[in-house]
């Protein structure tokens, strides 16, 4: 006999496995709910519930890691790490859902988590216009800017602009951002006049020469700029502040149905990377999403609107952008489609002593793989052409049938 260690992505391939040795369907559904084991974190359980939780999840097959203190009914709230099977879960749920303590609610919390966490095809829409997400797609960079930390002052007039985005979407790109405010470290603000004066005529005249075929995006977190750009042909806001530093942003964003990026930050350009701190670099950026995604819906976003980004290099350390990029997966917790921009970042210059921006390809095409793996499906990225013939590789192993 021989004994190999089988690896599958998703639970439609070990399917597609479990069938092609014979098993009946209803026995490779079965089995495949059984191949993957989730993680669950709850923060915030009580006493009674945690140890409630432990019992249940035993008796489908799975388990909890519960606290000390909380095995031994020491009163508090804890937070535990929930271990079951996609078949241990549908039990668990069953379950949880009889029981007292807020327990039932928990039933109704996970499922949503599973469900987030696996949805992996989104589609946005603005206008007529619409880009799939199945796949991971390329958002190219368009800096109108004299002072942007890597390509700044060369895109100053509408003319190379034009020429830029027309770059953009011949190498591949389906997104043009369009911005006109250096947000590098240290950045000082960009009067709105002076904004607009940057912005508005490349995103007029990108979309009066070059067609339909592709999205605009306009990187902005002021409510005016947006406006005028969705007016001028831009489909959707890229903004740095989650829409915090405007308060005006989010009605604009909702009266037009456009889409919208909603960025983490830890501060202001001006002052993000002035010793930033964090516990879990994580766990804080996804508090601060459920927050921004409360404050969106309560504003009239639709769901369908909105796009996460966990902000790489905007008041993080170092060891948080790492982090960020090892741990990319759990943001697909909340079931919206995640942006990641890496591209020429410092960290990636501290990581590999490359000190000049337009020199860190090679850094940076290798920053995409964990997000990529993670579930990232726009890349933010300067050199266009090699980041999309890059992600083009990824893609074609990902979908190998073997």
């Amino acid at each position: 006999m021989k004994v190999r260690v089988k690896e599958f992505k998703d639970k439609a391939s070990l399917k597609e496995y479990l069938l092609s040795l014979g098993n009946t369907p209803r026995g490779a559904e079965i089995i495949s709910r059984k191949g993957r084991t989730y993680l669950f974190e709850v923060d915030g359980i009580d006493t009674r519930a945690a140890n409630i939780l432990k019992q249940d999840a035993i008796s489908v097959g799975g388990d909890c890691a519960v606290p000390r203190k909380a095995s031994s009914f020491e009163k508090g709230l804890w937070k535990v790490l929930l271990v079951v099977n996609g078949r241990e879960l549908e039990r668990l749920i069953d379950k949880l859902k009889l029981q007292p303590f807020g327990l039932k609610e928990l039933s109704g919390e996970l499922k949503r988590a599973l469900e987030g966490y696996l949805k992996n095809s989104f589609v946005i829409r603005y206008r007529g216009r619409e880009l799939s997400l199945e796949k991971p797609v390329i958002m190219g960079i368009l800096n109108a800017t004299p002072d942007s930390f890597s390509d700044g002052g060369r895109y100053t007039s509408v003319d190379r602009a034009l020429k830029r985005a027309e770059e953009i979407i011949s190498q591949g790109g389906k997104i043009v951002d369009v911005g006109g405010e250096s947000t590098r470290p240290g950045a000082p603000p960009v009067p709105l006049d002076e904004e607009l004066r940057r912005v508005i005529p490349v995103v007029r005249e990108i979309r009066k020469r070059l067609g339909d075929d592709f999205f605009i995006s306009v990187d902005t977190y002021k409510a005016e700029v947006a406006r005028q750009a969705l007016l001028e042909g831009a489909d959707m806001v890229n903004d740095i502040s989650g829409m915090r530093f405007d308060p005006e942003m989010a009605d604009v964003v909702s009266s037009s149905g456009c889409p919208v990026v909603i960025m983490h930050i830890k501060g202001t350009p001006r002052d993000m990377q002035k010793n930033p701190c964090y516990n879990d670099v994580v766990s804080e950026i996804c508090d601060y999403f459920e927050e921004r995604l409360s404050f969106a819906l309560e504003r009239g976003i639709g769901r369908d609107k909105i796009i996460l980004d966990p902000g790489i290099g905007f008041g993080k350390r170092l060891e948080d952008n790492l982090c960020i990029l090892k741990r990319f997966s759990e943001f697909r917790v909340f079931g919206f489609p995640l942006l990641i921009g890496t591209s020429r970042k410092s960290f990636i210059g501290a990581v590999t002593g490359v000190e000049e921006p337009q020199k860190r390809l090679a850094g940076s095409l290798a920053s995409i793989v964990p997000a990529f793996y993670g579930g990232a499906k726009i890349f933010r990225v300067h050199d266009v052409a090699e980041s999309f013939r890059f992600l083009k590789l990824l893609q074609a192993v990902e979908e190998t049938g073997c």
